[in-house]
């Protein structure tokens, strides 16, 4: 093979990481989005139960209410980073808790029970992009 043909094959092998990758991360992030998403209203990640005012009030929902919180969890991702949060102002009030409220982590709760599987998704794209399809 001629250094041409090398290099032709090297970049399209860069391409074809980069393209693996990206799918790989995006998917993850979908994964972790949805699973905080499915949370938000039950106790699946082993909530403190709601108090009886709360209950009586909105229901033994946790953190549903108006569905503004669920609604507010979004991602993005490139090849390289992801993201998945909330940029509505109470999500850290219920992430990390406050002097009136425990904690009900519904991002580090989806990160501790579908972490392990966005990565794999990601580690298997990055071997996908070095093994081929």
């Amino acid at each position: 093979m001629d250094l041409a043909t090398f290099a032709a094959k090297m970049m399209a092998a860069s391409i074809a990481c980069e393209k693996h990758l990206g799918d790989s991360m995006e998917k993850a992030c979908v994964v972790l989005e949805n699973s905080a998403k499915d949370a938000i209203g039950t106790y699946k990640f082993g909530w403190a139960p709601l108090g009886p005012a709360a209950v009586a009030k909105h229901g033994d929902t946790p953190l549903l209410d108006t569905g503004e919180l669920k609604a507010s969890i979004t991602h993005n991702s490139d090849r390289h980073e992801g993201y998945v949060g909330s940029d509505n102002k109470k999500a850290t009030w219920h992430e990390f808790g406050t002097s009136k409220i425990p904690a009900r982590p519904f991002l580090g709760g989806a990160v501790a029970h579908d972490g392990q599987k966005a990565a794999d998704m990601i580690a298997n794209g990055a071997l996908k992009s070095i093994t081929g399809p």
